[in-house]
């Protein structure tokens, strides 16, 4: 009998402490969405809104945030802490216009690992404007990065879509 009740007793423990694990994951998942969605002047991203996505050395990226062009002079999206931002202006959004990425005209991708890490050769070119939106399409090479000056990282099928007027 004493066995019995120490198994369960045990078996109450164990189910209790995975219950607690399980409650303390999803409240950090809640926080990390809550703060995804709340991060002071982003606006989340959209398949059909404001979006940026393209492949880093081969795997795909998709940023959940981008920061608004007004007053930033950027077209900047976030993915967590990582971030991919090229330089802006309205009077560059003109359909079928191309943009060389180079040392006058630098793009900035970020993460935790290797740190800022800027990327002088590629391209940005316009594939539609219209009243409320444009679309681009990029891809880039990185050639240093703050904490491994020798990195090279290859990014290529990028897209965006930003508000011409701020619209979240």
């Amino acid at each position: 009998m004493k066995r019995y009740l120490f198994l369960l007793a045990l078996a109450c423990v164990l189910f209790a402490c995975n219950s607690h694990q399980k409650d303390a994951k999803n409240l950090s998942d809640n926080i990390q969405a809550t703060m995804k969605e709340h991060v002071p002047g982003t606006l989340t991203t959209k398949e059909d809104g404001w979006t940026m996505k393209a492949k880093i050395n081969g795997k795909d990226w998709v940023a959940d945030a981008m920061m608004p062009t007004e007053g930033t002079d950027r077209i900047l999206g976030y993915y967590g802490k990582e971030y991919i931002s090229f330089p802006y202006s309205g009077r560059d959004m003109v359909v079928g216009k191309k943009i060389r990425i180079s040392e006058n005209w630098a793009v900035d991708f970020v993460n935790d690992d290797d740190g800022i890490c800027g990327g002088t050769k590629g391209e940005m070119n316009i594939t539609k404007v219209d009243d409320n939106w444009a679309e681009g399409t990029f891809f880039f090479t990185v050639t240093s990065c703050l904490n491994n000056p020798n990195k090279k990282i290859e990014v290529t099928d990028g897209f965006f879509r930003i508000g011409l007027k701020h619209a979240p």
